[in-house]
């Protein structure tokens, strides 16, 4: 039987330090490896032209470089995106965005193919269902594929922020997500600050504010409802974590003075877009130092409510706001062209 070749883009830079150890080469050759796949984007062990080739024989034994590729990439000139869909190496889809605005070059990654949550909204879950988890090099690949092809065409050269926003439960897929944002705030790797990673969750349970303290990145939590009943009805895992454990599991989070908690609220037209439920959701927040997104909500084909109209989001922001809540409403990318909650890889998939 084969032996199973270990995928350098799975690795921390720690454990690249161990691998290069493990083969019998000197340490320093860690960074030149490194420097070849996350300073310069080169995957060829052929164009890495300052390894001695004995080390490049045995990275080839024993190793490989593997991430998934660009299928398909469609622009939306109303919002600058790009919606990437990749194909993984057992031929499965995952999607993930490049959004680009003043300055900054955001890729919106995912963590699973599909997602296990089945949220009633989400076209990833009610339409996708779950496949399975990513690897590491999965996750950090979706970052490497669309860095070199932003290269490639004159797009960005880099990249400024991460948001783990795409397909897939982030929590679920916790020890990935965890080495995956490793190698993107390691100083020798992508070196970007953990404050310019942001994870999305439902919150699936304890261990929440633990995953902050560790990896120190920025949370987004998917609220959208301010009662069990309703957030049980669109969201079956408030059964087993609800509104109140979820709560306090944000206050056990130790924020830095600069830092707050994201929260996510999807309106539905007539649902819970109502001024009464404005006021529950300060009740909800209590003393948590969060800020608020509205979000209008994106029609999927297994869900027939509607979007609130733009006067009743103005209106339930501009309460927020009077009760000293900051409060904005954020208009989803990539909806024009299905790159909004699954909609992509779904339509792909199936066409």
């Amino acid at each position: 039987m084969e032996d199973i070749k270990t995928n350098i883009l799975d690795l921390t830079y720690t454990d690249i330090e161990a691998y290069v150890e493990g083969i019998k080469q000197p340490k320093f050759r860690a960074q030149q490896l490194v420097n070849w796949i996350y300073k310069r984007f080169v995957f060829d062990l052929e164009q890495m032209h300052n390894l001695p080739k004995a080390f490049k024989v045995e990275i080839d034994n024993t190793a490989c470089m593997y991430m998934p590729k660009v299928s398909h990439v469609s622009y939306s000139k109303a919002d600058n995106s790009y919606k990437f869909l990749l194909k993984t190496n057992d031929d499965k889809l995952i999607e993930a965005i490049l959004m680009l605005d003043k300055g900054r070059a955001t890729v919106c990654v995912s963590c699973m193919i599909g997602c296990p949550l089945g949220c009633k909204f989400c076209a990833t879950g009610s339409q996708v269902g779950f496949i399975r988890k990513l690897t590491v090099a999965e996750i950090v690949g979706q970052v490497l594929a669309i860095l070199q092809y932003s290269k490639d065409n004159e797009i960005t050269n880099k990249i400024t922020n991460i948001v783990f926003m795409g397909m897939g439960e982030p929590l679920l897929n916790k020890e990935a997500v965890e080495k995956s944002i490793d190698i993107f705030t390691h100083p020798k790797c992508l070196a970007l600050s953990p404050s310019k990673i942001s994870v999305s969750t439902s919150g699936v349970g304890e261990g929440l504010a633990d995953f902050i303290h560790k990896t120190g990145v920025r949370l987004a939590v998917s609220l959208h409802f301010t009662t069990d009943d309703l957030r049980s009805h669109y969201m079956p895992i408030n059964k087993h974590f609800p509104i109140d454990k979820l709560i306090k599991e944000l206050q056990k989070i130790k924020l830095k003075k600069r830092d707050y908690i994201l929260i996510e609220y999807i309106m539905f037209r007539g649902i819970n877009d109502t001024l009464h439920q404005a006021r529950q959701l300060l009740g909800v927040i209590g003393n948590l130092k969060v800020k608020i997104n509205l979000i209008p909500y994106n029609p999927t084909e297994t869900l027939a409510e509607k979007a609130s109209d733009e006067q009743t989001m103005n209106e339930f922001a501009q309460y927020l706001n009077n009760k000293g809540v900051f409060t904005s409403i954020r208009r989803s990318k990539g909806t024009g062209i299905d790159g909004g909650c699954g909609q992509f890889a779904l339509k792909k998939a199936n066409s």
